[in-house]
């Protein structure tokens, strides 16, 4: 019996693995690709602090040069900033999610300015 039961574990583990492993050549559909990021630079977010697309709405509240301040109304799918420095460091803040609510946002260069912020949508 306890035979029979380690065979039927082994097969399983090997289907499982085959299947695991078709997966992981797969290439991903177009659809998984961020399909609305937007950047934006100084300039444009002193013209105009608003960045909009249709899951989304940010404004930049205040800019200090070395970081940004804003919030985001997200309405549908995830979005988050990556902020690039003049110094070549760049900083990705987390993905958020669709709610009622504003979320704060916000971007940090210490020591350096920065020179885009790219707001990055998935669904």
């Amino acid at each position: 019996m306890r035979g029979c039961i380690a065979r039927k574990i082994a097969t399983f583990g090997m289907a499982a693995a085959a299947a695991l492993g078709m997966l992981g050549t797969a290439t991903l559909p177009a659809a998984a690709a961020p399909a609305d990021d937007q950047t934006i630079t100084p300039s444009a977010a002193a013209a105009s602090p608003h960045v909009a697309a249709a899951p989304y709405h940010c404004v930049i509240t205040a800019n200090y040069g070395w970081r940004w301040e804003g919030y985001c109304n997200v309405y549908s799918g995830q979005l988050r900033t990556i902020t690039y420095c003049a110094n070549g460091n760049y900083t990705v803040g987390l993905w958020i999610g669709a709610r009622p609510a504003a979320w704060a946002v916000w971007g940090n260069c210490p020591g350096s300015a920065w020179t885009k912020i790219v707001f990055q949508w998935h669904s």
